[in-house]
């Protein structure tokens, strides 16, 4: 265990170490990717099925994404995507969408990580209420 510890650690310090910008550039996903609209749609409906199950929502997909602001922080060394869209239940409804798309963030810092509000269905405001930490 601690070998592997020490190894994530290792790496994760290698990470802003981008050796080839052509393939990190090409790593790092557009709002529009299907990778990133099916990693929120698969952790929405997870976090559904464990945490909010009598709520009985199902996403089905998102639809209209677009960039909204890059790089909202200029002074930060990870490069962000503030992306918009209608995310649609199985049920027909729709509602607002706001996610990040962040370069070198997720494991170990060597791939990207998306955060994601849906207008409505954050009751414990983890995104401030109306999702204005990622509707920059």
């Amino acid at each position: 265990m601690k070998r592997l510890l020490s190894l994530a650690i290792l790496l994760s310090s290698l990470a802003p170490l981008h050796i080839n910008s052509a393939v990190a550039k090409d790593a790092f996903p557009e709002c529009q990717s299907e990778e990133v609209l099916e990693k929120i749609a698969k952790r929405f409906n997870k976090t559904e099925e464990i945490y909010w199950e009598d709520r009985g929502l199902v996403l089905d997909a998102v639809i209209n994404p677009h960039l909204h602001n890059e790089n909202a922080f200029p002074q930060s060394p990870i490069n962000r995507r503030y992306c918009h869209g209608d995310a649609v239940f199985v049920n027909g409804k729709q509602r607002r969408i706001h996610f990040l798309i962040e370069e070198g963030a997720g494991f170990a810092g060597f791939t990207w990580n998306v955060e994601y509000c849906i207008h409505g269905l954050d009751p414990d405001k983890y995104h401030d209420g109306r999702c204005r930490v990622l509707s920059q």
